[in-house]
């Protein structure tokens, strides 16, 4: 993808998703609330927390799930939320919930827990019985490529539907598995693109193999601007979400410092990317 400069101003509003916080939220006896990583995300500087599956949303009774909603608006996070399943009825209740918040969007994996691994003709069978859901909710489905499935079959997959229905969540990273670029994948998915996770990494090896290993933001191989650039091109108010991908060194508290660590780095780079382009005006001034 060709850079070109991009000069005018946008409202970002830049997130994490909870798998930013990968280790924190990694054994369920030591992690902290859901509400208090909704108040720690915002402490660390974002706008915005995608709730994903890794931090168990619907673990919590709805009197909880109102609880991390009204700490949420109290300290100024937006709330989104992502799944992973092919499974109608975990799609129905994470729908319900998804329907109660601003963006009415949600983003989903379509995978499972354990084999066997999705097939094509499953992914085709789910989102034709998730399309009463969605429209019933009045929600949009932000899919993600992930490892199991290559964007190309996910591009596929999607066009009987609307945009309006069905849309993607573009991982940078994601589909690396597959050996797909990142930017192979914006262009195969970049026209439905309703939100982004941005991780970093670098691939190592030689011709007998390679392993890919995550790197703080602007960092790594991937390459950031023109990735900017093409999300800019594409969206006012674009949707953003940081990510870690970090091995564990094994010891938990260690693991959390150093995640928060690298969030903080690859925000700081993110916005200096966004300053430079002239896209932060309208958060700036907010922030003053």
């Amino acid at each position: 993808m060709a850079m070109r400069p991009h000069s005018r101003n946008v409202a970002m509003n830049i997130g994490v998703t909870s798998f930013g916080f990968r280790h924190l939220l990694r054994e369920e006896s030591r992690a902290p609330s859901l509400a208090a990583v909704v108040e720690r995300a915002r402490a660390l500087g974002f706008d915005a927390l995608q709730i994903c599956e890794n931090a168990r949303p619907m673990a919590l009774d709805e009197a909880q799930w109102q609880e991390v909603l009204h700490v949420a608006a109290e300290v100024g996070l937006e709330i989104q939320l992502g799944c992973k399943t092919v499974n109608l009825e975990v799609l129905q209740a994470y729908a319900e919930r998804a329907a109660a918040l601003p963006g009415r969007v949600l983003r989903i994996v379509l995978e499972r827990d354990s084999r066997p691994l999705v097939t094509f003709k499953d992914v085709r069978l789910f989102l034709a019985g998730a399309l009463p859901v969605l429209d019933a909710c009045d929600v949009r489905l932000a899919i993600e490529n992930h490892h199991d499935m290559p964007a190309r079959a996910l591009a596929e997959a999607v066009k009987p539907y609307s945009a309006k229905q069905i849309g993607f969540c573009i991982d940078t990273a994601n589909s690396l598995r597959n050996f797909e670029s990142p930017e192979l994948v914006l262009e195969l998915l970049g026209e439905r693109a309703l939100c982004y996770h941005l991780k970093d990494f670098r691939v190592e090896g030689d011709n007998l193999g390679f392993r890919v290993e995550g790197a703080s933001l602007g960092e790594g191989h991937l390459h950031l601007d023109d990735v900017l650039h093409f999300i800019l091109a594409r969206h006012e108010h674009p949707r953003i979400y940081l990510e870690g991908w970090r091995r564990t060194k094994g010891d938990w508290e260690k693991d959390v410092r150093e995640d928060e660590s690298w969030l903080r780095c690859s925000l700081e780079v993110l916005r200096g990317r966004f300053m430079a382009r002239g896209c932060l005006h309208e958060l700036t001034k907010e922030r003053n």
